[in-house]
């Protein structure tokens, strides 16, 4: 198979399963678990997947000071806080919603790189993120993918996710330990998602058995999809550059709209389509951004 062909085949498996992910989350929560219940049991499983692997390869995640620390915020930062915030949001947000806020994520990583003085921001990227919050309050308005405005506190708690994933991009960029091979990196930031979960899941009374054998079943899927995206994902880094592998965003949200409608049958109103293309088109602006730089 072409590589070019290759890549894209990887890219659009990255995207149905992150888009995928959301969904299961609130099949399992409508069966009575809870968020961080969720996504403890799905982390764990996914680190035991990614760390079995890594360590057939022979590439086990280096545990020194400054690779925890990598992994440690990567992974209760990037996932553990980001799954709370979403999962939370998604008992009562549609699913659909959530897919139109994951591309956020890269209008936000401009914003805070700016901040931190790692990049400096441009006035198209600007213009890109002001686009893209644009899309936002378009998506959150009545006709759109928020059916019922009693819902945008919940609506809003789920824009706290990729705000978690950009100070993961943040952090990953700070902290990152030069040489380690991408999936040492992945399987011990995904162990350190499992471990922040289940702290933070403890106290907040959310872990507990799943309520039944489906439901554990439901889990153990997501958790072993989350480990094969994880590979493809960095698969993709290394193979076709960032540039490329940042346009899984449009997928996340094209795949999370398509199985909010099969799995719910959530029907967004007519103003989803020009909210995604603002979403889609400030996220551009930055991706070029960044492309015409480099």
């Amino acid at each position: 198979m072409p590589r070019l062909a290759l890549h894209l085949l990887f890219l659009l498996g990255v995207g149905a399963i992150w888009g995928l992910t959301p969904a299961m989350a609130k099949l399992a929560m409508a069966e009575g678990m809870r968020p961080l219940g969720v996504a403890t049991f799905a982390a764990a499983v996914a680190a035991v997947v990614l760390y079995a692997i890594a360590c057939a390869g022979g590439h086990a995640p280096p545990m020194d000071r400054r690779h925890l620390k990598q992994y440690a915020t990567g992974g209760i930062v990037g996932l553990s806080l980001a799954h709370l915030f979403a999962f939370t949001g998604l008992t009562r947000a549609p699913a659909g919603l959530f897919a139109l806020l994951v591309p956020l994520s890269a209008l936000f990583t401009v914003i805070f790189f700016a901040l931190a003085g790692v990049e400096r921001a441009t006035k198209r990227s600007i213009a890109g993120a002001a686009v893209g919050m644009a899309g936002v309050a378009v998506a959150m308005s009545p006709g759109a993918a928020l059916p019922d405005p009693a819902l945008l506190p919940w609506a809003a708690l789920m824009v706290l996710t990729p705000v978690c994933y950009a100070l993961s991009n943040l952090f990953s960029v700070r902290f990152a330990v030069a040489g380690t091979p991408p999936l040492a990196q992945a399987s011990g930031t995904v162990i350190f998602a499992a471990l922040g979960a289940g702290v933070l899941a403890l106290p907040l009374g959310h872990l507990g058995p799943p309520p039944s054998f489906g439901i554990a079943v439901l889990l153990v899927a997501q958790g072993v999809l989350t480990a094969i995206a994880y590979l493809l994902y960095f698969r993709l880094l290394v193979g076709a550059g960032g540039v490329f592998t940042s346009q899984v965003s449009y997928l996340i949200t094209l795949m999370g709209l398509l199985w909010g409608f099969v799995l719910f049958a959530e029907v967004p109103g007519w103003l989803t389509i020009p909210a995604a293309m603002l979403i889609f088109a400030g996220v551009a602006l930055v991706t070029l951004e960044k492309r015409a730089r480099r």
